[in-house]
């Protein structure tokens, strides 16, 4: 007689909104991480009604020491897994952020508002949009968040988002910017 296995099936609890899954890390050669190669693909946004990379929201450290090692560390690891899955340039800012130089305003709001959907703490300000960074990130912790987040919603910025879609955002900024003026210009 031959033993039969009645394993069952993972069970679905339908909850779309918990947070989604890490991919393993890659690493090179020399030992560092493979930022560019770690993801084959990446879920729906969680602005799309996918799940959020965390579980909380990741902000950065405000009150960290930038001249700490592991400040440098982080900000240096977070810039180049950022230009490695996005090929933007990514540098230190104000203490707790680093910035990061998008193609339009448009795409900095967009991915700022992406990115806050996946529970990383952004924020833009004309073409640049801010991501935290902080002395105690952990390179498979926070650092990875960072740089999945990034490279996530940046893949569906240049992949999914229709470019009729990116005019109306550079048109919606430009207009934003106009009302400022006026607003200055009227005394308001």
């Amino acid at each position: 007689m031959q033993a039969t296995s009645t394993v069952q099936p993972a069970q679905d609890t339908g909850d779309k909104r918990a947070p989604m899954a890490a991919a393993p890390m890659k690493y090179l050669p020399d030992g560092s991480v493979d930022w560019g190669n770690m993801w084959d693909s990446f879920c729906v946004l969680a602005k799309e009604g996918g799940p959020p990379h965390r579980g909380t929201m990741l902000h950065g450290q405000d009150d960290a020491d930038p001249e700490s090692a592991g400040y440098r560390f982080a900000v240096a690891e977070i810039a180049r897994g950022i230009g490695e899955v996005s090929g933007l340039e990514a540098y230190p800012a104000k203490p707790g952020w680093l910035a990061v130089r998008c193609a339009s305003p448009g795409m900095a709001r967009w991915l700022q508002e992406a990115i806050l959907e996946e529970n990383v703490n952004a924020a833009s300000e004309g073409a640049l949009l801010f991501v935290p960074v902080g002395e105690t990130f952990s390179l498979k912790g926070e650092i990875k968040n960072v740089v999945t987040a990034v490279a996530k919603t940046t893949h569906y910025w240049t992949d999914h988002v229709p470019d009729d879609v990116k005019r109306l955002l550079s048109l919606e900024q430009r207009f934003d910017g106009w009302k400022e003026r006026l607003a200055k210009w009227l005394g308001r």
